[in-house]
């Protein structure tokens, strides 16, 4: 008995060891990993743009006419090129080639498709990390809106008071059926704030305004427009707080759009296009080019410590570059790249129009009749995108002979000092490094004389600190430069003409170089 009981002992007590090492274990939670900061969230409003005319980009449907889905095609070029928001021109139903006289605010221009292929083009480009910036036209709407139409019909519309009426005429800033909303009247503010939703909801990212200094025409009116677009923006803040407006005032002296910073998130730099014209195309007065700068950026700073600068040094309204007399002649590419360059290393979100890219031409004719099409104006500022690949290629307007020499993407992307190859590894350098890309630092480089015009750009946040130092070349001699610096980010110590050469520093030693 007492061995039978010994052995159901032994037994009970295997069995209990072996049931002891089948438990699991209890998991060990390893060290948590820190997720890297991801410094485009941010910084939301900091991008590398490009504006297009949808007409001319890219034509999906073999109609001769640029589309939505032809933009959404060619995602993959964008995302090549290093692009990470897209401004669109406007893409509302319009009488008009250019769009800027708006019948309809909620709803796409038929040669540009549907609304669900905006939705689509939404979201392809998000798949990519890109947003979309739509151009908002709500200083003027078309005569032919219905808001208008009926305005016109007598005092008792409903819509009379939407427009600005003196002895029955409506009141007109640009020429051409575009007649100016009356922002004096609530119900045309609530209109807007209703638009903007619309397409926030869509998954746009926010709005380039256009003709924002007209908005209200009054004793003070940027006072009273920067108010106005701040209350804009305050409203697309409530559920958008990432929302962007960027704000056109077209003039050149940054004194008298400074104060757009109030409402705008950003405001387009006119004064620093003018600069690079001047002093890199026509190289008068190149040495000032960087203390000039320094100067607006200062008066931004004013107003927004935490400014969002808008650079460009081309788009629709505007000759093309190209086709500027500085940029032209025998060192034309040089200047180019140089004026590339300077966009993609000063602060804010630059902006590249279309084609600019491959140093395409383009000027305003003033009523000129081109065979096989009729009169033009500003067409050919806004001439169809050159592919080198029929697929694509959009012929709404007959070639005028400006772009027969410019070689086309399929040549440029074979050619390693193609402008092209220029734009795409600057906005790399820019997007890999955060003194560049993010932020609204520009100092000037104490050592700058002649036509050496540096500046250090520099960004901090949290344990990520980054300083640059910017060299620019803005003369056709070479230079040999001799500067302390931690390692080099692009060019060579032996400065060529019109080169550029950008340096890591040291953040702790920025006072020696400023």
């Amino acid at each position: 008995m007492r061995r039978i009981l010994s052995f159901l002992l032994i037994i009970a007590l295997l069995t209990g060891m072996f049931a002891c090492k089948s438990e699991p274990t209890v998991p060990v939670d390893p060290t948590p990993t820190i997720d890297p900061i991801d410094l485009a969230l941010i910084n939301p409003h900091n991008d590398v743009y490009y504006q297009i005319f949808v007409r001319s980009f890219a034509d999906s449907n073999d109609d001769g006419i640029g589309d939505l889905n032809g933009i959404t095609e060619n995602l993959d070029y964008l995302e090549e090129l290093g692009i990470t928001a897209l401004w669109l021109l406007p893409i509302n139903p319009s009488p008009s080639y250019h769009g800027y006289n708006v019948t309809d605010y909620y709803d796409i221009h038929p040669d540009y498709g549907t609304l669900e292929d905006f939705e689509n083009l939404i979201d392809e480009a998000a798949n990519r990390g890109i947003k979309i910036v739509i151009d908002l036209v709500i200083n003027h709407t078309s005569d032919q809106h219905p808001w208008f139409v009926s305005a016109k019909s007598g005092t008792s519309s409903p819509y009379r008071d939407y427009y600005i009426w003196n002895n029955g005429n409506a009141f007109e800033s640009f020429v051409g059926g575009m007649k100016d909303l009356n922002f004096e009247n609530e119900a045309v503010i609530e209109e807007v704030k209703d638009i903007m939703d619309f397409y926030l909801e869509l998954g746009v990212h926010g709005f380039r305004l256009d003709a924002a200094k007209h908005l209200i025409e009054s004793i003070n009116p940027t006072w009273d427009n920067s108010f106005l677009i701040l209350q804009f923006n305050m409203h697309i803040k409530e559920n958008y707080p990432d929302s962007f407006i960027v704000s056109e005032v077209f003039e050149y002296m940054y004194q008298f759009y400074a104060d757009y910073f109030i409402g705008s998130d950003s405001v387009f730099n006119f004064y620093l296009a003018q600069q690079v014209w001047s002093k890199i195309g026509q190289q008068s007065s190149n040495y000032l080019i960087v203390s000039n700068l320094n100067k607006a950026y200062n008066a931004f700073r004013e107003v927004d410590p935490e400014f969002v600068d808008s650079p460009f040094i081309g788009n629709h309204d505007l000759d093309r570059v190209a086709s500027m007399q500085g940029f032209m002649g025998s060192d034309a590419l040089d200047k180019l790249s140089l004026a590339t360059r300077f966009l993609l290393t000063v602060p804010g979100s630059p902006f590249v129009y279309y084609g600019d890219e491959l140093g395409m031409k383009g000027y305003r004719y003033e009523g000129a009749n081109i065979p096989g099409y009729g009169i033009v104006y500003d067409e050919y500022r806004r001439q169809p995108f050159i592919w080198g690949e029929a697929e694509y290629q959009t012929s709404w307007l007959p070639s005028d002979g400006s772009n027969d020499a410019t070689q086309s993407l399929v040549d440029q992307r074979e050619d390693e000092t193609s402008l092209f190859n220029v734009y795409k590894e600057m906005i790399q350098i820019r997007k890999e490094n955060p003194a560049l890309m993010y932020g609204n630092s520009f100092m000037p480089y104490s050592g700058n004389q002649g036509n050496l015009q540096g500046f250090v750009r520099y960004y901090q946040y949290e344990d990520i600190e980054q300083a640059v130092l910017v060299l620019h070349n803005v003369g056709s001699s070479p230079m040999i430069i001799d500067v302390a610096y931690e390692s080099i980010l692009y060019g060579t110590l032996d400065l060529k003409g019109f080169g550029t050469l950008i340096l890591e520093i040291n953040p702790d030693e920025i006072e020696a170089y400023t």
